[in-house]
């Protein structure tokens, strides 16, 4: 174990060697976060002397939970030893327990339960929604605005700030906000929401269905009954260590708490200002209150270690990233510098594309790159932001071949039916022997390629596979992976947390593009800003333009040492100085309209957002 506490810093070794029951890293972007906890896990098996099967990992995406196995790979080969602990979500952890409850006859639900999207309920069941939010003609707006605030209040809304686990619990007055692309706001009342659940409860009783936050519901009430299932699963694991923690919802952390008694061991690692998935219900305060809780219940049990060493980034962007998040909370490890990051002031995203077509290409030229060290990072991509389109159009006219990672929903549908329909047939096989059978049945190839990769991030048997589903549902990329190694990667912000790039683009800064909608959570889209500025490692682009009616992503980079260029043309046609006198006249005249014009687009944008 000594070589593994050799190649980390004081901070980390701390943090790996501390004996207590209850820690909270905090781990800034580029930290060696990873790392930390899988050399943590590995001391608590070696110089601890816990089995295997009594630990617990708990991450949040694919991702992450790819570069803990691997990280702990890694570790085990140099060291010699070491196992492979479970690494679940909470949603694979809750189906595990509500399968617990089942066996002992303390769950309402029956073996062979089955998972869907919220929605589908509707889908399924029509007339749940007859009668409801009648003020709104547009019933899918309706639908995807019930089923959102249902889950809104199971997550633990802002409204009630704790999660809500019965109908019964509704206030019948209160009003929920949900914002849809197809109908903008829609008010969802207390009592039409109670009446939309009451509908669901008996929809998932006859049919023995329910959602993903319904296995964590439904996980909460089975552990606080402290009977067979909460022993069962108490005993199972004893050591959990949680990757992502500021990514928890209300009820993930009730579920937590509910879990552990006198004798556990709970890690949690986290940065409270990576918190970006608020909209799922992520809670930014929950480190805090984990903090809170555990060292007033047991002050000499509790530590907390702050990861600061930045390994990812030079200086200048590390210096950039905590002058805008207003802290400085992380720092160069070694100092390392590079080229200042650059701001550029476009009046268009087809100007923004342009430029980063024209910037990629300069700098692959000398080889100092290669394609797949850029990656382009952009806030949304619908239709009213076709932001990921315009990239993409860009560098395809540019001949630059790129790979665009995104979300195919019917694709996770259609593998949530099937992997069902897999956790029926072979429940508790090994996943190697489902692969076996799936091939001599001849079944679709994308079916077992789907398995395979499972089996490649840990899964071990068919709840593995739920839970694989479970992760995918909200952040599967259909990515082509014989592309993955030579192309420039698209992606959306999101996508990219935990990841990191030589090179990184973010657009479109601007009102209602970044930070994004007419009444923007700033606190929220900041954080995701940040998240974006911490994935480059050498240099680093902002392409947007200045905000006039929220808060000003521009102006705030402005602030630091970076480099400033206004872009108005194609840097081609300005080298070569073909610029005809009329298009100059054109430029300089739609430069004094922006000028002169500002008051009058900052109350046509109050009109815009009052009517969204």
């Amino acid at each position: 174990m000594n070589k593994i506490l050799l190649e980390l810093n004081q901070e980390q070794r701390n943090a790996v060697v501390f004996n207590g029951k209850f820690l909270e890293i905090i781990a800034g972007p580029g930290t060696g976060k990873t790392k930390t906890l899988a050399a943590k896990i590995l001391y608590t098996q070696s110089e601890l002397g816990i089995d295997i099967d009594k630990i617990l990992g708990i991450s949040f995406s694919r991702s992450a939970k790819s570069q803990l196995i691997n990280k702990l790979d890694e570790f085990s080969d140099i060291i010699g030893y070491g196992g492979m602990p479970a690494v679940l979500t909470f949603h694979s952890l809750a189906h595990r327990i509500l399968k617990y409850g089942v066996h002992h006859g303390e769950s309402r639900f029956r073996n062979g339960i089955k998972i869907m999207e919220t929605e589908d309920f509707i889908n399924l069941d029509p007339s749940l929604t007859k009668g409801l939010c009648n003020d709104y003609a547009n019933r899918i707006a309706v639908n995807k605005a019930l089923s959102a605030a249902y889950n809104q209040i199971r997550q633990g809304s802002r409204l009630e700030n704790h999660p809500l686990h019965n109908y019964n619990e509704i206030n019948n007055n209160s009003v929920y906000s949900v914002t849809t692309y197809e109908q903008g706001r829609i008010l969802v009342k207390g009592n039409e929401l109670k009446t939309f659940w009451t509908k669901i409860n008996r929809l998932e009783k006859v049919k023995n269905i329910t959602d993903y936050q319904g296995l964590i519901t439904e996980a909460i009430r089975l552990l606080q009954l402290k009977q067979k299932t909460y022993n069962e699963i108490a005993e199972n694991y004893t050591h959990i260590f949680i990757d992502e923690y500021q990514d928890t919802s209300l009820a993930q952390e009730e579920l937590l708490l509910s879990l552990i008694n006198e004798a556990h061991h709970i890690t949690i690692v986290g940065d409270p200002n990576q918190t970006i998935y608020t909209f799922n219900g992520s809670n930014s305060l929950n480190m805090k209150r984990f903090a809170d809780y555990f060292s007033n219940k047991s002050p000499s049990d509790f530590s907390k270690v702050e990861l600061i060493h930045n390994y990812r980034s030079t200086s200048e962007v590390v210096a950039l990233a905590n002058d805008f998040i207003k802290e400085s909370n992380i720092v160069s490890y070694n100092a390392r510098t590079g080229f200042k990051p650059a701001v550029v002031e476009t009046h268009s995203i087809d100007l923004a594309t342009n430029y980063i077509a024209e910037e990629i290409i300069e700098l692959t030229k000398n080889g100092d790159y290669g394609l797949s060290d850029i990656c382009v990072l952009y806030r949304k991509n619908s239709e009213y932001s076709p932001q990921g389109q315009k990239v993409m159009e860009a560098l395809g006219r540019a001949g630059i071949k790129y790979t665009a990672t995104h979300t195919n929903k019917e694709r996770n549908v259609s593998l949530l039916e099937q992997v069902n329909n897999l956790s029926f047939i072979y429940e508790d096989e090994p996943v190697q022997d489902i692969i076996s059978k799936l091939i001599k049945k001849n079944e679709d190839e994308k079916l077992i390629s789907f398995v395979r990769d499972a089996m490649k991030q840990g899964a071990k048997d068919t709840d593995d596979l739920i839970d694989y589903v479970v992760e995918s549902s909200d952040t599967v990329e259909d990515l082509q992976e014989e592309n993955e190694n030579q192309d420039v990667i698209v992606k959306t912000v999101h996508d990219a947390k935990g990841l990191e790039y030589p090179v990184v683009f973010i657009l479109y800064l601007g009102d209602r593009q970044f930070p994004h909608s007419s009444r923007p959570d700033i606190e929220e889209e900041s954080r995701l800003f940040y998240v974006g500025l911490t994935r480059a490692k050498d240099q680093l682009y902002i392409l947007g333009q200045k905000g006039i009616l929220q808060q000003s992503f521009m102006e705030q980079c402005l602030q630091s040492d970076v480099i400033y260029e206004q872009y108005h043309s194609a840097k081609s046609e300005i080298r070569d100085k073909q610029f005809k006198d009329k298009e100059k006249d054109v430029i300089d005249k739609t430069g004094k309209q922006l000028e002169n014009e500002e008051a009058r687009q900052k109350e046509e944008l109050r009109k815009l957002m009052d009517f969204f």
